[in-house]
């Protein structure tokens, strides 16, 4: 019953002091979203993950400038990515203007939406962790004045039985292993073994066997 989530309370500043990442998704309320990011920002939380869950939810939720400006990391799929950009930008025209940035033809299609999005989050350093099915995750980061990107190729797997945790995986994955101390670019590495895992497994969303994965560091 999806209902439960708007029984979600707001976490206070009190409850969110002393804490380094905080990690949301779409499916809460949008105004808990909203007063939740207020409040880890007003305590100085470190860094705030973000799972956009579906088009319709990432665009709603990225109309709002305060939030994508607290985001340190957004797991979009490439639908979605277009949705939050969409939703946070009036156009594209210009808008490489002034950036480092390496826009080759590689994935064009996906690389201008990221920057748009890219550019309203956190202001310092920010990432995009961007899933692409088959063709792999694009990691796209923002540091100081510009812009990279990161291709990591898709592992081929002959039978896939669920897409469903796929996404929530890599994203649980990613975050683990930063907490381990990972730099970014090995815990996209680590998050997509992790998502092959729940790929394979019929049973359930998010594969058991994620928790044995060994991390190579």
């Amino acid at each position: 019953d999806m209902n439960v989530l708007s029984e979600i309370p707001v976490p206070s500043p009190e409850d969110l002091t002393g804490v380094d990442f905080l990690v949301l998704d779409a499916n809460v309320p949008l105004n808990r979203i909203i007063d939740t990011v207020r409040n880890a920002r007003s305590v100085g939380v470190k860094e705030i993950f973000f799972e956009p869950t579906s088009v319709p939810k990432a665009r709603a939720i990225c109309q709002n400038e305060e939030f994508l400006r607290c985001l340190s990391v957004a797991f979009p799929n490439d639908d979605e990515l277009i949705a939050m950009a969409n939703a946070s930008c009036n156009g594209v025209d210009g808008i490489t203007e002034g950036l480092d940035v390496d826009l080759n033809e590689d994935f064009r299609s996906v690389k201008i939406p990221a920057i748009s999005l890219l550019l309203k989050m956190r202001e310092k350093s920010a990432h995009l962790v961007i899933t692409m099915g088959s063709r792999g995750v694009l990691l796209a980061t923002k540091s100081g004045s510009g812009i990279r990107f990161k291709h990591f190729a898709a592992t081929h797997i002959s039978v896939v039985n669920s897409c469903n945790g796929a996404g929530d995986t890599l994203a649980g994955a990613f975050i683990s292993s930063l907490l381990d101390g990972c730099d970014v670019e090995t815990a996209v590495r680590f998050g997509m073994d992790a998502a092959i895992l729940s790929l394979k497994c019929a049973e359930r969303a998010i594969s058991p066997d994620v928790s044995s994965l060994i991390l190579k560091n």
